[in-house]
Formats: C-alpha cells, structure tokens, sequence
C-alpha cells in the first residue's frame, strides 16, 4: 500500500515543523501606570540621616545641609503648651555655605516634613509653632558664612516617633529616615535649655 505511505509523509512533516516553530517573544513588561495612566516614578533614594545633600539657598547660592540631631518632647508642666499630636519633635540641620553669604530658603515651595503612617507633619503643623525652642534656639532665617557652618532648628507637632524626613524644593526632593529616639546629643543642649527657660524647669 505505497500510496498510504506517500500521503502520510507530507503530512507527519508539515506536523513536525509546527512544533519546532519557535514561540513568539514576549513583549517587555511596561512599568505599571499610575492612576493617570502614566508610569509611576520612583521615590528618591532613601539617605541615612546624618548624610549631607547640596541644596540652594534663598538667593540661589549653594549650601550644604545635614540633618544632625533629633530631640523628642512631651512637656509636663501643667502652664505649659502641649502638642496637638503627641511630640513636639526639635530637627537640628547643619547648614554650611559653599560659595558666600546665604540663607537657608523661605517655605514658599520648599519646605521641611515628616511622613509618619501615612500622614504628612510640616513645620505649621499642629502646634509646631508654638514649640517651646521657638524664639529661644537658633531658627533657619540666620545668615550664614562660608567656612562658619550654622546649626539651625527647626519644630514638628508628630504622633509618633521615627518616620521618613523630607526635604522638598523645584529642585528635587531629599529624604533620610528619622531615628526613634533622641540623636545628635551634641545639638540637644540647646533645645534643653530653651525648655527649661520656656518651662522654667
């Protein structure tokens, strides 16, 4: 039976090379898009506090700021103000001037803040203001001299201790992670003795 053979072969061939026939490749996997239906940008690198990032200053001129210190305060005193969250948290910044005479920027779209849970604490926040260092310890309007860094202070109303710092400018954003209990003692005999004199402890 020669003719079953004949036209069996064709066909076993045209099978075999259905399966050899290599798979279409995959498309490359898009990054996944944000609610806009564009792609979601990465948050900027996670920096280790006490690191030092290059910023520009109020009049355009760089400096170099470094979170160094971090001092968490629930007052007691029956007189005096209570934070509206739970802490009054105090943020030592040492800000050094790189080419002249600077300041560090008013907080017209740049500013200091603290993500904690979900929620975000700038420096008028709650009662920040009414922080008990505020008026007493060095603030962030100071001039400073290139060669003579400056330690300035800054005040949050928080909820809870630790979180993510972020320091946020048109010119880019900059985060550290916060420690969970007081950092930098070096910075803290200011904050202590502006409490004192505020509590009068």
């Amino acid at each position: 039976m020669p003719y079953r053979a004949a036209a069996v072969l064709p066909a076993l061939l045209l099978a075999a090379g259905c399966l050899a026939a290599p798979a279409p490749a995959a498309a490359p996997a898009s990054p996944p898009p944000s609610a806009g239906g564009r792609a979601v940008a990465a948050a900027p690198k996670l920096l280790k506090f006490g690191q030092a990032v290059r910023v520009k200053g109020e009049h355009g001129r760089p400096l170099r700021i470094t979170p160094v210190g971090v001092f968490y305060h629930q007052p007691t005193s029956s007189g005096s103000i209570k934070p509206r969250n739970r802490y009054f948290l105090a943020l030592a910044v040492r800000v050094t001037a790189l080419a002249g005479a600077e300041q560090m920027p008013l907080p017209y779209g740049r500013q200091w803040r603290i993500r904690q849970g979900g929620r975000t604490f700038t420096t008028s926040t709650g009662r920040a203001n009414m922080a008990p260092w505020i008026g007493r310890a060095q603030g962030a309007s100071i001039t400073v001299h290139k060669g003579t860094p400056e330690v300035v202070y800054e005040a949050f109303d928080v909820r809870a201790r630790g979180g993510i710092l972020e320091w946020s400018s048109p010119d880019g954003l900059h985060r550290w992670r916060i420690p969970a209990k007081n950092a930098g003692s070096a910075t803290h005999a200011a904050i202590r003795d502006a409490i004192a004199d505020y509590e009068g402890t």
